[in-house]
């Protein structure tokens, strides 16, 4: 997961940092760094407007996510993320990612992902589209 080509101390946008920053939280979250539960992303966010859209053009709103979110974590054993890519268009954020998670049976998957972030006029994210590419065992 070498590569990263985006320097997270160089950036400055307040939109790329806060899409950095859901992901960190929910790493943390993922990962037992901290107690909270998956509700502390929701300062983050816009809650009523949220809409997460997956690979199979699935939309789910934030209870269906929080949901998901949590199920995810009840089998997982870690997760990590490296960025390698970030930039922002408007009110988008697009995060090129590198990620792993180590299931609770310790099966390991990683993929390549983008990550699209979509901001309001008060920089709460009201949707994230992610598009992920599984990297296959060697």
């Amino acid at each position: 997961m070498a590569g990263h080509w985006t320097k997270q101390d160089e950036i400055t946008s307040v939109r790329v940092k806060r899409a950095i920053a859901y992901g960190d939280k929910m790493a943390e979250i993922v990962n037992g760094a901290t107690d909270e539960g998956f509700d502390a992303l929701l300062p983050m966010i816009d809650a009523k407007r949220f809409v997460r859209r997956g690979n199979e053009r699935t939309e789910m709103d934030w209870p269906a996510y929080r949901a998901m979110l949590e199920q995810w974590d009840g089998h997982s054993g870690a997760y990590e993320k490296h960025l390698h890519r970030a930039t922002e268009a408007g009110n988008v954020v697009y995060l090129d990612l590198d990620e792993r998670n180590v299931s609770s049976d310790g099966q390991e998957s990683t993929l390549r992902s983008i990550s699209i972030y979509e901001f309001d006029e008060a920089d709460r994210i009201v949707a994230v589209d992610v598009c992920m590419g599984f990297h296959q065992p060697q």
